[in-house]
């Protein structure tokens, strides 16, 4: 019978060079080494031993005979010979450390059998991340974890807080995400609590009473229903829903200009007081149709409240502040479209908006003898009034007007006190939707991956079924805390894989000694039982290069 058919799969075929082989020949190990040996490819530290290195059956076994129960327990040509050359090799390297006072590797890492500490040059990248994380584990002190976490080795515990750095990054990525769909969307553009005279109006019930005077908005609703005025004129709840709720109630706190522009007006010019600009309010609501109460000198002569002059300044505005719920804003087309499509002298300085009409209104008119009523500075008459051109916002012909600080402040307290009606709404400018379009984006870039991937998916027709490849496979099954029906499932569908078995190799690492929950013995014991390993037998710790950086790179593995 053909030898080859008398072997296990895995194993290499060769003619052997010793025929009387008996116990190694199960293993398709040699005495002649170089018949297998490495591709010029690959840096062979264990070549100069090869001669010398001696194959001692006895060791192994463990793998023959009885205990060698399934075809898992063969790992492959040459077994012995590898393990002799590497024993060799590492008690060489063990009398050169001895000889020479130490490997050059940490001081206190414990040596085994086949362990080789070299000291090599550390990278940048590796110094930056060793001091990124000291800078965030800086705040552990290395005697708590010597004392409270049993690490006794630097090592060990310079690999607990590189877990932890990465835990504290990690947590970090969490806030910082939070803060780009949460936070930076308020510092962008913070909470206002404003509303536009559509929402005054819908809270025009007795159970939701608001209004909007010179700018800001009032919650009236128990306000109304206290009693107000005196026995002539006494305000009722009737009055209120009927004649100010939900409505701009400008009009019905007419201010005399004497008291609003004292730079403009004096006793000389107005000695009454009587001298007012027709105000409507922003709302175009005609006091008088509106049945508003309007709060004069001469309406109620008995009044003492309504007989000072700046009564709304002393006694309107501290009432109706404990009722204040926001301010008052308008959008900038509608308007700019008073401006530009009504011809009206509504106007916008630093985000402001200022209702001029009722002061163009009596400037303009035939009444305005001696321009009685042309009380601002002309230059800013002529900003004000451009006949239709540019846009409703004047903030830079305003900035470029050039007069002193005493004349500009008076000119802007006046219109302030007098044509004031709120700011422009910017809660739907770019800098406030700013957020809601970034997360919209990444919304819209994670719906096409998932449509890309779907069409991916798609099969249009017949899929001929692809014949079984003659390709040689490495299957890769890590293992951490599983339980044996798990591993078992998992080496069973491998092996059903619809390669050939000669072709198949299986590749089981099991990541640190560990026993998982439920189970009785670590996950590395329970994968040899499965390959049917003996139970006594103990691997030995191999060497080896992992992805590390300078002495980090050399571990063992069994």
């Amino acid at each position: 019978m053909d030898k080859r058919q008398q072997q296990p799969p895995y194993s290499y075929y060769g003619t052997r060079a010793d025929a009387n082989a008996s116990s190694m020949d199960d293993f398709g190990a040699h005495n002649n080494p170089a018949t297998y040996a490495r591709g010029t490819g690959f840096d062979n530290p264990f070549a100069d031993q090869s001669s010398a290195a001696a194959v001692d059956g006895s060791r192994h076994n463990h793998y023959t005979g009885n205990n060698r129960r399934t075809g898992f327990g063969n790992f492959g040509p040459g077994v012995n010979e590898k393990e002799a050359r590497m024993d060799s090799y590492a008690q060489k390297q063990s009398a050169k450390a001895v000889a020479g006072g130490g490997t050059g590797g940490e001081g206190n890492v414990e040596k085994g059998s086949h362990e080789h500490v070299e000291d090599l040059e550390i990278t940048k990248s590796r110094r930056m991340w060793v001091l990124l994380t000291w800078m965030l584990t800086f705040w552990i002190p290395s005697p708590f974890l010597s004392l409270c976490g049993r690490m006794q080795r630097p090592d060990v515990r310079m690999a607990w807080r590189e877990k932890v750095a990465i835990c504290v990054i990690i947590v970090f990525l969490w806030f910082l995400l939070l803060f780009i769909i949460i936070g930076l969307g308020l510092i962008l553009c913070p909470k206002e609590y404003v509303w536009t005279l559509d929402d005054v109006a819908g809270h025009s019930t007795e159970k939701s009473s608001y209004v909007a005077l010179r700018g800001s908005v009032y919650d009236i609703t128990d306000f109304m229903r206290q009693k107000h005025g005196d026995s002539a004129y006494t305000a009722t709840m009737d009055t209120f829903l009927q004649s100010y709720s939900g409505n701009d109630v400008n009009a019905s706190f007419p201010l005399p200009v004497r008291v609003a522009c004292p730079q403009f007006a004096n006793a000389k010019t107005d000695p009454n007081y009587l001298f007012f600009y027709p105000v409507s309010g922003a709302s175009e609501a005609d006091p008088n149709q509106a049945n508003m109460f309007q709060h004069t000198m001469n309406r109620d002569p008995i009044s003492k409240e309504l007989q000072d002059p700046d009564f709304f300044a002393k006694y309107a505005l501290p009432t109706m502040k404990k009722f204040k719920k926001g301010g008052v804003v308008w959008s900038y087309d509608w308007v700019n479209s008073m401006y530009k499509d009504q011809s009206q002298f509504w106007r916008v300085i630093n985000k402001e908006v200022f209702n001029l009409q009722p002061y163009f209104d009596a400037a303009k008119s035939g009444l305005n003898v001696n321009k009685k009523y042309n009380i601002l500075d002309s230059r800013l008459e002529d900003v004000m009034d451009q006949g239709g051109y540019g846009s409703a916002d004047v903030t830079n012909s305003w900035n470029s007007i050039a007069w002193d600080p005493a004349t500009r402040e008076a000119n802007y307290n006046c219109m302030k006190n007098l044509f004031y009606v709120g700011e422009v709404d910017d809660r739907h400018s770019i800098r406030c939707l700013f957020t809601n379009y970034m997360l919209l984006a990444f919304a819209c870039l994670l719906m096409l991956v998932v449509l890309v991937k779907f069409l991916a998916a798609l099969q249009f027709g017949n899929k001929k079924r692809p014949v079984p490849p003659s390709k040689f496979v490495v299957c890769q099954v890590p293992c951490y805390t599983e339980d044996d029906d798990s591993l078992i499932k998992t080496i069973n569908s491998l092996t059903a894989l619809d390669y050939q078995d000669n072709h198949k190799l299986m590749f089981i690492i099991c990541d640190g000694n560990i026993i998982g929950s439920g189970n009785d013995k670590p996950t590395p014991r329970l994968v040899l039982d499965i390959l049917g390993v003996d139970p006594e037998y103990d691997p030995p710790g191999r060497d080896y290069l992992a992805i590390a950086e300078g002495s980090r790179r050399h571990n063992i593995g069994k």
